[in-house]
């Protein structure tokens, strides 16, 4: 190693690092770093301890870099004038009196000297180190809010969400939401089947993530049904709605529905008696026996059944609100003059079918 590159000093550094050293200095410096992978190493120890510390040097007093030249300039003079053979024992030095003496090799361990840091920069770094963590964790604290769960297995249940919306869940179903909403939309997540009367706040919209799709909105009131082993489906009571999945999307008013698939979204009429569970309001309008049954099985949560398929087709006309499920079932019975029977959990409507 050459000796004017062995002993750079943390001045010279200091000075190369801010940009303010002579053109030689800077020669200087980068031969040093030229000789070896762990000079190199060390610089770039110095640049990062340099560039977070930056900031504390602007409001300290400027480094006297006269100064601190002048004294490498003195260590690299004495360096020159020792003479390196002075160092080595008596018996290595070759002499005139024996210039056949066997040569001897010999080799030059410079001693490596262990930089330390000055104790102001190591300060610095742990104080940078400490702001940086305590930052990103209370960044982390602010973008995840505490998450809360509602679920319901064979029970219905409404609750009220912080920013004021109301969630009437169906059985076996379970909602997500955060503790308070922050940021720029209101984002649940739904299993099963919720009823939504969501609060008004236009730069706010409100967003459900169901099985994969996305339902948002900014005000209304709405049915989503998004159990696993059927399509997601949403009914619009109030308001508009926007539904979508992947790069599908629709978006529906009042009285509108739409049934999202693996590869469309289909658009339907919306069925009012899927909020049954909710309202326990039934209106038909002559629909066929088997759906009047499946409205009022999934509605009541009971288990209904036709005894033949004849009578699966008779047309019903008819409302019910808030009647019991035996009063109804019975209504139903005399109006298409069927037969009711019940054994054990199980309504049986039983007829020869219809005129």
């Amino acid at each position: 190693m050459n000796s004017s590159h062995a002993n750079i000093s943390e001045e010279l550094l200091a000075r190369y690092l801010a940009d303010t050293a002579s053109e030689s200095e800077r020669n200087d410096v980068e031969a040093w770093l030229a000789e070896s992978e762990a000079n190199a190493r060390e610089l770039a120890t110095y640049r990062l301890i340099w560039d977070h510390t930056a900031a504390m040097k602007k409001g300290s007093a400027g480094v006297d870099t006269d100064a601190a030249w002048n004294k490498m300039k003195g260590k690299m003079a004495m360096g020159k004038t020792a003479d390196p053979l002075s160092k080595l024992p008596a018996k290595e030095v070759p002499t005139p009196e024996a210039p056949n003496r066997e040569a001897k090799t010999i080799e030059f361990r410079p001693e490596i000297r262990k930089r330390r840091l000055p104790v102001t920069i190591w300060a610095a770094a742990v104080i940078a180190i400490l702001v940086t963590a305590f930052g990103w964790f209370f960044l982390i604290s602010e973008k995840t809010p505490e998450s809360r769960q509602v679920a319901t297995t064979d029970n219905t249940k409404e609750q009220l969400l912080p920013d004021g919306t109301k969630v009437f869940l169906n059985y076996n179903s379970k909602l997500t939401y955060p503790e308070n909403f922050k940021g720029d939309l209101r984002t649940v997540s739904l299993q099963g089947e919720a009823f939504f009367d969501v609060k008004p706040d236009a730069a706010h919209p409100f967003v459900i993530e169901a099985n994969g799709t996305e339902i948002r909105v900014l005000g209304t009131s709405f049915n989503v049904k998004a159990y696993h082993e059927t399509p997601v489906r949403v009914d619009v009571a109030t308001g508009k709605v926007r539904v979508s999945k992947d790069s599908h999307r629709v978006e529906l008013v009042k009285g509108q529905s739409a049934e999202v698939l693996k590869d469309s979204i289909r658009s339907l009429q919306a069925n009012m008696n899927l909020m049954g569970y909710r309202t326990q309001i039934y209106e038909f309008n002559a629909a066929d026996l088997q759906d009047v049954v499946t409205s009022i099985r999934d509605g009541y949560h009971v288990d209904v059944r036709l005894s033949n398929d004849k009578i699966a087709q008779c047309r019903l006309t008819i409302r019910f609100e808030k009647e019991p499920v035996d009063a109804t079932l019975s209504v139903i019975a005399e109006t298409l003059d069927l037969n009711l029977r019940k054994e054990g959990k199980v309504y049986w409507l039983d007829g020869n079918g219809c005129q």
